[in-house]
């Protein structure tokens, strides 16, 4: 008989995800001969520490079921454990950046049919200083917003709740910029920053196309970093970051690497890694390739 581990956020999706989990299961389980072992988190860490237990444990799957900062702590969680389980994300989040690109489905019912014959795609990981990150790393302008956003207005609002929050802050944010020194397999760039991000998939925070070349399966990371810019450059700018025009402008550098090495003195610098507040400067960024196997349509 084979054993999933369901491990999902109960404040995610408007609190919906609880449901959403039970309800997938019941109808695997009403076909299947399976065991599902169900953990609810709590706390910080607890979806990274029960997806090492499970993979030490020998789960034939672990399911992730909450938004994005669930997907994170599972994949660190699996990448820390000398068993990688194979993995299954079932979106339930304000925001599911990585599973839209994987075209995943949201209900319980379409989600189910995937275990019928499951298919599973090889996908890379990034390595942040020693932790592991599965779509970005961004720093800068509005990486603040994620953090600032309460559980309450999450759940009433879904991913509005992040762009409102984010129009109320224009007017401060975009006179900020950061001196970031930026190696790139060995190239080094030295920028006066608004925003950068590393992705492994071409969306991130609902935008589809950040990085509109980015592959989450080609063993590299695609890097988009915004300069200083006038009023009249960002708004072409911004405008373009809806269908990925935006690389095209001369004050955006769109580049692809393995190695990335990120420098800056600014302690104002904020780093998000998946949604969670990222780690310290410097920051030292790889990918691993092919490192996860995640069930797909």
């Amino acid at each position: 008989m084979k054993r999933y581990k369901l491990i999902y956020n109960p404040s995610s999706g408007k609190e919906e995800a609880a449901s959403r989990a039970f309800q997938m299961a019941r109808l695997v389980m009403d076909r299947d001969d399976v065991e599902f072992t169900f953990y609810a988190t709590k706390r910080k860490n607890d979806a990274m520490n029960k997806a090492r237990e499970a993979c030490d444990d020998g789960y034939d799957m672990i399911i992730s079921c909450g938004g994005d900062g669930t997907v994170h702590e599972v994949v660190n969680g699996i990448m820390k454990s000398k068993n990688r389980t194979n993995l299954a994300i079932l979106p339930a989040g304000t925001i599911n950046d990585f599973a839209e690109q994987l075209k995943i489905p949201k209900t319980a019912d379409k989600f189910s049919r995937m275990f019928k014959e499951p298919k599973f795609k090889e996908v890379d990981a990034g390595k942040i200083n020693g932790e592991y990150f599965i779509n970005v790393v961004s720093g800068g302008i509005f990486t603040n917003i994620p953090h600032t956003v309460s559980i309450d207005e999450k759940t009433m609002f879904g991913r509005y709740a992040y762009y409102f929050h984010a129009f109320l802050e224009i007017p401060d944010q975009l006179v900020n910029t950061y001196e970031i020194k930026f190696t790139v397999d060995d190239k080094v760039y030295e920028v006066d920053t608004h925003l950068f991000l590393i992705n492994n998939t071409p969306g991130a925070g609902g935008f589809k196309y950040l990085c509109p070349d980015a592959k989450f399966d080609d063993g590299l990371l695609d890097i988009v970093i915004f300069e200083k810019s006038s009023y009249t450059d960002l708004i072409q700018i911004f405008t373009g970051v809806f269908n990925g025009q935006h690389v095209k402008h001369p004050k955006v550098k769109y580049l692809q690497a393995n190695n990335i090495l990120i420098e800056s003195l600014d302690k104002k610098l904020v780093v998000d890694v998946d949604g969670e507040l990222g780690g310290n400067m410097p920051l030292k960024i790889s990918t691993e390739t092919k490192a996860l196997k995640i069930l797909v349509p």
